[in-house]
């Protein structure tokens, strides 16, 4: 070597880039996606899903942007990160969605940014307007946030979750929830006309049965993507427990007719026919099994083979029945298919409305109704599983709060005996029980002024 002149050199080592040159581009051939296969690296990538366009949609201005950085991306990153907590800090909206822009197109594929962010847009940033149509319009930002963040990492179950977990609880549970449903379906904006936001309800559904969609997908995709945000079990109850928001939504909203009980129907199908039949491999001690939430005597036998396994069985399924709390909704959803529990439901609502009119009469004989009826029906053996749990009973104590109120103002003595007596005896040192039936009579009693 030492002996070639410099000219020489230069040949031998242009000749070697190139013969090395040759195997690099046949390994990274790309595809076509059709005919063409491509290299050996473009069919690894199609194998194991690892291209760009396995992870989800393609933003040409994002991969622009990545490719103009090269190692600079991380510091890019971080300042822009900087940026939005101060941008945040400082309230100023604009500037921070711009800035969350330009972070996700710098890690599209970052689960954890369009999480963060579409949570930050749909809980804290509304919470900052006054004005709930204002409010209300951050939530769908946050929403449709993490829309696209689903569109950019189609793999990932984790964001198809937090995507109907926003429209399922911001919008059904915040404080603004009777305008946010209302919203859901005739949004303020001029634009749309009084009909819904297309990009996150494009059907014009009850948000409650929009989550439930959300959570089907997400529970489809866990089959293959394990998520780590729940228990499985808790996690595959999503799109059932939202069926059941749904029908308990329909009857705050004063609807107690065929609708109503249609939607408790497909809710009790839901929890016991589908969720209820899928298998869970439980693990108590060092003992495993392969259980389901709603299992026979018979199947248990089956399953166990012995009467020492049989005793494991069963201690697995009141377990995972304890964990999600599946005796409390299989009973209820049998309640509410009653007519009587119908009529109650009825009778506290229109003891509400009476309420807030100052039909005092009125009030108090539905709501002394509503009292017998939830009386006769908590009293029933079959149904005493509902008295252990708040949700039902915030209903009933609603309706002795209003009834026991209009005596108080009318300067009348309260009956010695009344329906529903021993159950707020029971229920009297349950703080966070009495709290909220108290915030919701506040309500009435504001609303009432």
């Amino acid at each position: 070597m030492n002996n070639m002149t410099s000219q020489q050199r230069k040949l031998v080592y242009l000749i070697g880039i190139i013969v090395l040159l040759i195997p690099i581009i046949w390994l990274s051939l790309p595809s076509d996606g059709k005919n063409k296969p491509g290299g050996v690296l473009s069919q690894l990538r199609s194998q194991y899903e690892l291209g760009e366009s396995d992870l989800g949609d393609v933003d040409a201005s994002s991969a622009a942007m990545n490719l103009v950085l090269l190692g600079m991306r991380g510091v890019a990153v971080n300042l822009l990160w900087m940026d939005l907590d101060l941008q945040k800090d400082m309230k100023r909206w604009a500037e921070m969605q711009a800035t969350t822009e330009s972070i996700v197109r710098l890690q599209p594929h970052y689960e954890k940014v369009w999480d963060f962010n579409g949570w930050n847009l749909a809980y804290n940033t509304s919470a900052e307007w006054d004005a709930v149509p204002d409010r209300y319009y951050w939530v769908k930002q946050g929403a449709k946030f993490l829309k696209r963040g689903v569109e950019r990492n189609k793999r990932s179950t984790e964001l198809l979750y937090r995507t109907g977990k926003v429209i399922e609880h911001k919008i059904g549970y915040a404080d603004e929830s009777i305008d946010y449903r209302r919203y859901f379906l005739s949004d303020p904006d001029p634009a749309f006309n009084k009909g819904p936001d297309p990009t996150i309800n494009p059907e014009g559904k009850d948000n409650f049965l929009v989550g439930k969609e959300w959570f089907d997908l997400a529970c489809e995709s866990e089959l293959t993507r394990p998520q780590h945000i729940l228990d499985r079990s808790l996690f595959r109850a999503t799109p059932a427990r939202c069926q059941f928001d749904y029908a308990q939504s329909l009857q705050k909203d004063g609807k107690f007719g065929e609708e109503t009980r249609a939607a408790w129907e497909q809710a009790r199908k839901d929890w016991t026919e589908v969720y209820g039949r899928e298998i869970y491999h439980a693990q108590i001690g060092v003992e495993e099994s392969d259980i389901r939430l709603e299992m026979t005597e018979e199947e248990i036998k089956q399953v166990a083979g012995n009467p020492d396994d049989e005793l494991r069985v069963r201690r697995a399924v009141d377990a995972y029945q304890k964990m999600t709390n599946y005796r409390y909704w299989r009973t209820r959803a049998f309640a509410e298919a009653e007519q009587d529990t119908a009529e109650a439901h009825r009778s506290i609502f229109e003891a509400k409305q009476a309420y807030k009119a100052q039909e005092f009469d009125n009030a108090r004989k539905a709501a002394l109704s509503g009292m017998e009826g939830f009386d006769k029906l908590l009293k029933r053996p079959e149904y005493a599983i509902l008295v252990e749990e708040d949700l039902l009973c915030e209903e009933c104590l609603l309706g002795w709060k209003i009834w026991d109120d209009i005596y108080k103002v009318a300067g009348e003595k309260i009956p010695d005996e009344f329906p529903l007596k021993w159950l707020l005896e029971l229920k009297q040192g349950n703080e966070q029980l009495m709290a909220s039936v108290n915030k919701q009579f506040r309500r009435l009693f504001q609303d009432n002024r």
